[in-house]
């Protein structure tokens, strides 16, 4: 059975609706269409999927 877990985008604050969610999965966020990562589960916690020939930016 799928289970369902919503949590909020860190972009827009939209809240994402994350089917059988697992650690590495990416999905984006039907309102400002964002690419996300799942980080954490219980409680869901969604960041955003950087590009791998990206460099992050540094933490300030």
């Amino acid at each position: 059975m799928e289970t369902l877990e919503v949590s909020k985008c860190p972009v827009c604050g939209e809240l994402v609706e994350v089917a059988d969610a697992r650690v590495g999965l990416e999905v984006e966020c039907p309102e400002c269409g964002e690419v996300l990562r799942v980080v954490g589960t219980h409680p869901l916690k969604l960041y955003y999927a950087l590009d791998p020939d990206e460099e992050p930016l540094p933490d300030e």
